[in-house]
C-alpha cells in the first residue's frame, strides 16, 4: 500500500463563497479497444484542464494483456524479435494515449494499475511508464492513499491552521449487476480505513453515495466539540462502449464485444468530478467533500 501527501492549489468555487480543489478520477479507458470512446475521453481531459482539475488514475488505461494473458506469455518461449515486436506495438499504443493525456502532466495525485497493462522486456510496464511521462508517482497495483494538505495563514498573525483530506483508491475487483455493487465493497473498506473519499474503478459504473461520520472531542478547557462530515464512496466510470451497432470480426461477420457477449448491463460513460473544499470554522480547518456524476 502506497501513501503520499500533496499540497494542491485551490481555486474559487463556482457556486459557494469558498475555495475548492477539483479532481477527475480517470480509469477504465481501455485505449486500443474497438469500443473505446476516444472523442469522449479527449473532451473529458480538455474540460478538466480548462477548469483547473487534478487527476487520479484508477487503472486499465490500455486494452492490453490481462493477468491470465501475462501468465501465459511468461510460460512460453518467444524469439527476441517477437518480444521486441510486441514491445514496440505497446509503445505505440502508449504514445497514442499520451497524446491525449499529455497536457495533464504535473496535475496527477498518483495512479494505480488495474488488470490490463503490458510488461516490457526491461521490467517496466505501460503503467509505470505512464506515471513517469505524466510526472506523477506510480502507486502500485493495490490500494493507495493520497493526502491533500491544506494550510490557512491568518492575516496579521503568524498562526497557521492545517487540515487534510484523505483519498483512498484501488482499481477494484469483483463484479455485480446492480448499481450498488461497487459501493458495497467500498462500504466495507470504509469500516477499516479512515479517509474522506473512497474510490474504485473496474466495474465501469458512475455511481456514488455519501456516508456521514460524526466525531466529538474534548478541548484543553473541557469544552466538547461535536463535528460531522460526509465521506464519499464512488465508482469512477469508464470510457469503453459496451454495445454498438454494426460491429464485426476481421472477416466482416457480425460480432459483439465482450460486454455484449456476456449480456452485461451497459453503463453511462465518462467520469465523476469531486470537489474538496477547505473552510475555517471556530478556529479549525475543516474539509467538505462533494461529487458530481
Amino acid at each position: 500500500m502506497e501513501i503520499q501527501a500533496f499540497e494542491p492549489k485551490v481555486v474559487a468555487s463556482w457556486s459557494l463563497p469558498m475555495n475548492e480543489v477539483r479532481i477527475l478520477p480517470i480509469g477504465d479507458i481501455q485505449y486500443g479497444a474497438e469500443g473505446c470512446d476516444v472523442d469522449r475521453l479527449q473532451r473529458h481531459i480538455d474540460w478538466g484542464m480548462e477548469h483547473d482539475c487534478y487527476f487520479i488514475g484508477l487503472g486499465d488505461y490500455l486494452d492490453v494483456a490481462s493477468p491470465s494473458n501475462r501468465r501465459m506469455l511468461q510460460e512460453v518461449t518467444l524469439y527476441d524479435s517477437v518480444r521486441e515486436m510486441m514491445d514496440n506495438k505497446m509503445e505505440d499504443e502508449l504514445k497514442a494515449l499520451l497524446h491525449i493525456l499529455g497536457p495533464t502532466k504535473g496535475r496527477w495525485l498518483g495512479l494505480v494499475s488495474g488488470h490490463h497493462y503490458w510488461q516490457f522486456s526491461d521490467g517496466t510496464t505501460t503503467d509505470t511508464r505512464l506515471a513517469q511521462e505524466l510526472d506523477t508517482k506510480y502507486m502500485g497495483d493495490g490500494a493507495a492513499v493520497s493526502i491533500l494538505q491544506f494550510i490557512h495563514r491568518s492575516q496579521g498573525t503568524k498562526r497557521r491552521t492545517t487540515g487534510t483530506a484523505k483519498i483512498w483508491y484501488h482499481h477494484g475487483r469483483g463484479s455485480g449487476q446492480t448499481a450498488g455493487a461497487p459501493l458495497n465493497k467500498l462500504e466495507h473498506i470504509a469500516k477499516t480505513f479512515n479517509a474522506d473519499i473512497y474510490l474504485m474503478g473496474h466495474q465501469h459504473r458512475k455511481v456514488s453515495t455519501k456516508m456521514p461520520f460524526i466525531d466529538y472531542e474534548v478541548g484543553a478547557k473541557g469544552a466538547i466539540t461535536f463535528t460531522s462530515r460526509n465521506r464519499i464512496l464512488a465508482c469512477t466510470g469508464g470510457f469503453l462502449k459496451g454495445y454498438e451497432m454494426g460491429t464485426t470480426n476481421p472477416l466482416g461477420q457480425p460480432a459483439a464485444g465482450y460486454v455484449e457477449q456476456a449480456m452485461m448491463v451497459p453503463t453511462a460513460l465518462g467520469g465523476v468530478l469531486i470537489f474538496v473544499r477547505p473552510r475555517i470554522l471556530h478556529g479549525r480547518l475543516l474539509v467538505d467533500m462533494d461529487i458530481s456524476l
